[in-house]
């Protein structure tokens, strides 16, 4: 199976309310599964606290795993046997779908990665528009705009 195309990380990383709001959970969740030992916390600096990836893709998979009604010390182990690039493979959502016109333009070197924008196109008319170097949060929050008010559900009110 492939890997599955994750939404860049912003730079600085993710506050506790945007890891919080990417992984679908309360933020006293995250909380509590750093207390569990499910999470290495990361460095302390107040409220300029900062999650990464590892962070996000531990904290799907929690869920995920939570999901299936898994006990706490059960998830804990499983995390422990799984690198971190296969629970990213089964919890990250993938990249925001680009129209052919959308990427035509784009440069993928660094210089140009600030500009770029994604078109996320919800339906005729409409367009969400998402800057390519935008945090997961950002993608993910697209992604999911685009399912819940997208085409397919205007079509299917019809």
């Amino acid at each position: 199976m492939p890997l599955v195309p994750a939404p860049p990380v912003a730079p600085r990383g993710y506050s506790a309310v945007e890891l919080a709001r990417a992984a679908g959970v309360s933020t006293g969740t995250i909380k509590h599964w750093f207390a569990e030992g499910l999470m290495d916390k990361p460095a302390f600096h107040g409220r300029r606290t900062t999650y990464g990836r590892e962070h996000l893709v531990r904290a799907l998979a929690i869920k995920k795993l939570r999901e299936h009604n898994l006990l706490l010390p059960e998830i804990k182990r499983k995390l422990a046997e799984i690198p971190l690039e296969e629970l990213a493979k089964e919890v990250l959502p993938p990249e925001p779908a680009e129209s052919a016109a959308s990427g035509a333009g784009e440069r993928a070197d660094a210089a140009e990665l600030g500009r770029a924008w994604r078109r996320v196109e919800l339906m005729p008319g409409l367009e969400l528009h998402v800057r390519a170097d935008a945090g997961a949060v950002v993608h993910r929050m697209a992604v999911e705009i685009r399912e819940k008010y997208g085409c397919e559900r205007e079509e299917g009110r019809r």
